[in-house]
């Protein structure tokens, strides 16, 4: 293996090593401490600082920033939990940049994606599922925001995901098969 793979190669167990512990922490409880959170973004944060100095703090922190922004719109319409936010930001930390804060933000919502899916074939919450969805496409974003009762009053959580396994397979899965 080169050495100029090594600091790669630290990096990515560093975050699978935090992601590991939201995941089990998510599945769990249900909740991803921020303990877990924090140390991931010292930790990363700290690396890039190392590596790269001032800029590759910098570019960390846009990164992070990038992911926390990207994913608050959804939290802010209560579809996701502030700790998935806060995962996420961490997680584009890891990445160091936002441009690589942003693919993994796909990625994950494309794996997210697929847990409500897995999620939804198991029956009780297809139901559930569908209505919400039905709802949000009648009102759109602009109503859902609101917090006004009526019809966004009815939408109903189908299932509370554990939604820091798709962060670990999306922003994962970015770093180690689809990051330059």
């Amino acid at each position: 293996m080169p050495a100029a793979h090594t600091p790669q190669i630290i990096l990515l167990l560093l975050l699978a090593a935090h992601l590991a512990g939201a995941v089990y922490w998510d599945i769990r409880e249900r909740r991803i401490p921020n303990s877990i959170v924090l140390s991931g973004l010292i930790v990363a944060l700290a690396f890039h600082a190392a590596v790269s100095g001032l800029p590759g703090l910098g570019m960390a922190v846009a990164g992070a920033v990038t992911g926390l922004l990207v994913l608050l719109p959804i939290n802010l319409l209560r579809l996701m939990g502030a700790g998935d936010v806060k995962l996420m930001a961490m997680a584009g930390a890891f990445g160091a940049s936002p441009l690589a804060s942003l693919w993994m933000v796909l990625y994950t919502l494309l794996a997210g994606g697929l847990l409500v899916l897995l999620y939804a074939a198991r029956g009780r919450v297809r139901e559930k599922l569908a209505l919400n969805l039905f709802i949000m496409l009648k009102l759109g974003p602009a109503e859902l925001g609101t917090g006004k009762e009526g019809d966004a009053g009815k939408l109903q959580t189908a299932a509370k995901l554990p939604y820091a396994v798709a962060i670990a397979v999306g922003s994962l899965g970015y770093l180690l098969f689809a990051a330059p």
